[in-house]
């Protein structure tokens, strides 16, 4: 299996590194590459140089790969799969924006014809968050689904109690777009910072949650008329969602301020922290069960690249084995098969609890 994976970030290298695991030749592109030449997550990667804004480039790295697997942000992604078609390759990437998301789910019939795989939102919340999702909907014939996920700092430091664990540029989305949700059975939005909710797992007590944008991604669309309910909500330690709304509201997300205000949040808290990734999912129906996930940071490598990393690994590793069989441009949920993508979560030590309730 020959893998391309596009952005030597944190995502992008803890997704090498679990293809180089499990035996795929892997290449690594970035308009950089020197800063990520020294990890030792990238034994094995061989290194070129790559600029996603140069058409030709995408194009030279993307011939005979077996799968292109963006780590990019995602204003991306759009472009790279309409070059992985093109390039006659599948093509996965984290997701992130429903809006690009539904621009790449547009190249179906492309893909289709090309014969390739197009898989958006294959990371944690969207990714790993869908496919559990859809499971537990099937077996508990559920007709509700509330989800709360959120990476933190294991020992937090105010004043916001939180450490960047991902692009920052992805973070502030999450918090000023609205969150798409079904309410009483139909696809509704809901502004984001909103919901507020005490949540607690048994290790970690004093958590809040609340609505933002992207979590829920297609799983709106996918389960309109199976729903009467559906949510996403992100976890965090109680207060951090004062202290943002605070932020949005005085403007700082706004226009020319977002940019620097991006560039303050990732100064003051991009810094490397023991970090914990909890998620829970809650299916009410025929049957009602919840399933949690507590993964900590582990080796030298984060949980939450752990979490989004590796499931997206996985994803293109199904894709070119032919356990996902679908050709086309598909949203996770319809497409990944759930069994053993919890299988090979465990084997990664990522572990998904299961109990009626």
């Amino acid at each position: 299996m020959k893998a391309l994976v596009l952005g030597g970030g944190k995502m992008g290298r803890a997704i090498a590194y679990d293809l180089v695991k499990s035996g795929a030749e892997v290449q690594i592109g970035d308009v950089s590459i020197e800063h990520i030449r020294s990890s030792h997550l990238l034994e094995g990667v061989e290194f070129m140089r790559v600029d996603a804004t140069n058409a030709h480039d995408v194009e030279q790295a993307m011939k005979k790969k077996d799968v292109v697997v963006s780590a990019l942000p995602y204003d991306f992604n759009y472009k790279m799969a309409k070059m992985a078609i093109k390039c006659n390759t599948n093509f996965c990437d984290l997701g992130g924006n429903m809006a690009i998301v539904k621009n790449e789910l547009s190249l179906h019939e492309a893909a289709k014809k090309a014969g390739v795989t197009i898989v958006p939102d294959c990371g944690l919340a969207p990714g790993m968050t869908n496919v559990i999702a859809s499971y537990l909907i099937k077996k508990t014939d559920a007709r509700e689904m509330h989800i709360r996920v959120g990476g933190l700092p294991q020992n937090p430091e105010p004043p916001l109690n939180y450490a960047l664990v991902f692009s920052v540029h992805g973070l502030v989305n999450e918090y000023i777009e609205k969150a798409k949700i079904i309410k009483d059975g139909k696809v509704a939005e809901v502004e984001s910072l909103t919901g507020l909710e005490d949540i607690s797992f048994p290790e970690f007590e004093g958590l809040e949650a609340f609505y933002t944008s992207g979590g829920t991604s297609t799983l709106p669309e996918t389960f309109y008329g199976t729903l009467d309910e559906l949510d996403y909500k992100t976890i965090r330690y109680k207060g951090h969602c004062e202290k943002i709304k605070f932020l949005r509201d005085m403007g700082f997300f706004d226009g020319g301020y977002r940019q620097f205000t991006e560039e303050v949040i990732e100064k003051a808290l991009n810094k490397k922290v023991d970090d914990v990734v909890l998620a829970r999912w809650v299916a009410s129906g025929e049957r009602s069960m919840v399933a949690d996930m507590v993964d900590y940071c582990s080796g030298g490598i984060s949980a939450m690249m752990r979490t989004t990393g590796f499931p997206t690994s996985i994803i293109a590793q199904m894709i070119v084995d032919g356990s996902i069989e679908k050709r086309g441009a598909l949203p996770p949920e319809k497409c990944v098969p759930p069994e053993k993508f919890i299988k090979e979560l465990g084997r990664r030590n990522i572990i998904i609890k299961e109990r009626e309730i």
